[in-house]
């Protein structure tokens, strides 16, 4: 798959996992410490995600508009799919780092989204989150603002429960 159509695939991917905004409401399946879990659609077209807002935002004196890290069921079984969607648009052609403990993850922007540039890291970084305390994502704006972003991790393991979309 050419990186083009990749990052193609990437786009629908969180427009799918936004997609509780642009059409029917979500179901909420449970909110477990800072993440909350729903599911979208019916039947096939089932989709379920987990998703949380930052506990802090950096610089503070910024607007950053309304900043949600996903991780959705992914396409192929036990499979999954994160993304980062922020209130502002990303600097063109940069990344995202995404720490968690002493794993490091790299995610690639479009616009107001981002997604992990080594989709095949999709596990490493989940088993990373039920096993981290703090993931913190450092970015960069459109007008140049270094930004930095802490997600608690706490609740992220009885969250994902709801990933297979039972």
């Amino acid at each position: 798959m050419t990186r083009s159509a990749t990052r193609a695939a990437l786009i629908a991917a969180a427009l799918a996992a936004a997609a509780p905004a642009f059409a029917a409401p979500a179901t909420p399946l449970g909110q477990y410490g800072n993440w909350n879990a729903a599911a979208f659609g019916t039947g096939e077209a089932r989709r379920c995600y987990i998703l949380a807002t930052p506990a802090s935002a950096v610089p503070e004196t910024l607007r950053h508009g309304d900043v949600h890290f996903f991780v959705r069921d992914g396409d192929a079984p036990q499979s999954t799919e994160a993304s980062l969607q922020a209130g502002y648009d990303f600097a063109d052609g940069s990344e995202i780092t995404v720490t968690i403990g002493d794993d490091t993850f790299r995610m690639i922007t479009q616009g107001s989204h981002a997604w992990l540039r080594r989709v095949e890291r999709e596990g490493e970084l989940l088993a990373a989150m039920r096993a981290g305390r703090v993931m913190e994502l450092e970015a960069r704006s459109a007008r140049g603002n270094e930004t930095r972003y802490a997600f608690s991790l706490d609740g992220v393991t009885a969250a994902a429960r709801h990933l297979a979309c039972d």
